[in-house]
């Protein structure tokens, strides 16, 4: 910027000085009107390498920085937004039905993912499911952490817990959602859940 500004104020002078004197023969106006055409066509040259170079260093060309359009921006911007949107599926609506159950709950994985469970599917890191002994397999269960206050809705994907301490096993991405990795058993209610249409807004 320095350079440019630099470049600037000389092309300013030239044009503020160079204006041929009467008192000047013609000869001399005009070796001066070569002088300043060279000068202005090398501050000319000067200006655009100082545009398209910003600096160098260590061998290495740095190039000036091109803005990019504000439409582009806000193109982008939108492409992101929409793209968390669909990463973050909108919330399960659902109706409790049957009774509800209180107890204890564990959460199992480590060499469980990959198996198969009662129903078919494989354990994984990334479904809310969990294991309950009665509940009938696919059905869906509402699963609330009454330490915290957290729920889930779960899949229920296979038959267990094989401890008859515990109500229900949860997968880790339900154990996730719960916050209960870490204390690895809390008290939880369970209740069987249908799911139903969104209300219309």
């Amino acid at each position: 910027m320095n350079l440019r500004c630099a470049i600037v104020f000389s092309l300013a002078s030239l044009a503020f000085s160079g204006g041929a004197r009467a008192d000047k023969p013609p000869a001399h106006a005009a070796a001066n009107a070569t002088v300043r055409t060279a000068a202005v066509t090398h501050a000319m040259a000067r200006l655009a390498a100082a545009t398209a170079v910003s600096s160098t260093s260590s061998g290495h060309v740095v190039r000036a920085k091109i803005a990019r359009p504000a439409a582009t921006k806000l193109a982008a911007r939108a492409n992101k937004s929409r793209d968390e949107r669909a990463e973050k599926p909108e919330p399960m609506c659902v109706r409790p039905i049957g009774k509800v159950e209180t107890g204890t709950a564990a959460w199992y994985g480590g060499r469980y993912v990959g198996r198969r469970t009662s129903s078919g599917s494989r354990l994984d890191t990334i479904h809310a499911t969990a294991a309950h002994r009665t509940l009938p397999l696919n059905s869906l269960a509402r699963v609330t952490n009454l330490e915290n206050g957290r729920s889930v809705v779960v899949r229920v994907t296979d038959r267990g817990p094989i401890s008859t301490s515990l109500l229900i096993d949860m997968s880790p991405k339900a154990a996730d959602e719960l916050r209960m990795k870490h204390a690895g058993l809390v008290p939880v209610r369970v209740e069987q859940v249908v799911e139903v249409p969104a209300d219309p807004k």
